[in-house]
């Protein structure tokens, strides 16, 4: 149950949300400064100087993981060349290793060979792993549901005709009716 926990805490933190940055949230105001304006600085690392320089946020880590793990989800049987990794995420293949060496440490993916590595936690696909198994069992519990509003009614209607029968005086004079009132 513990790896499966843990699975699952990864997979969220993986997954891409809508504002990119899964640290911030909102409502949250950072602290303005004694002396410092209220607006950002074109020196900010947020901003690119030119249209073809990144964002530390464009380069970070966090980010090229969730890359990392999107391009894992497409392969058919979970194994990936580290190579094409590195081509596909036009990143230096160091910055896969870095991945990769803590995917491995929490045993989320395992080494298949030197240049391949193999996902070994929970479902990538969005609708495949735990999405599917909970709609799953939503519908088994409607169906059952159903199923025991049945069974119920059927106890109560034969209840009713137990009940009408053992007090109907022509029956009465049955043996079996005598002993149940």
């Amino acid at each position: 149950m513990w790896g499966k926990s843990l699975c699952l805490q990864a997979k969220r933190r993986l997954e891409l949300g809508e504002s990119g940055h899964q640290y911030l949230a909102e409502g949250l105001k950072t602290p303005k400064g004694k002396g410092r304006a209220a607006t950002r600085s074109p020196d900010s690392p947020k901003t690119p100087k030119s249209p073809s320089e990144k964002t530390r946020y464009d380069t970070s880590l966090g980010l090229l993981t969730k890359k990392f793990i999107q391009l894992l989800s497409q392969s058919p049987d979970g194994v990936l060349d580290l190579n094409r990794a590195a081509e596909v995420l036009k990143v230096q293949k160091r910055r896969i290793y870095d991945i990769t060496n803590v995917l491995e440490g929490i045993h989320l993916i395992k080494k298949k060979s030197k240049n391949n590595i193999q996902w070994m936690g929970c479902s990538l696909s969005e609708d495949g792993g735990m999405m599917a198994q909970r709609q799953g069992l939503t519908k088994e519990v409607t169906e059952l549901t159903q199923e025991e509003k049945k069974l119920d009614e059927l106890i109560q209607s034969c209840t009713l005709d137990l009940k009408l029968l053992t007090e109907d005086s022509e029956n009465q004079r049955y043996p079996f009716c005598q002993n149940l009132n």
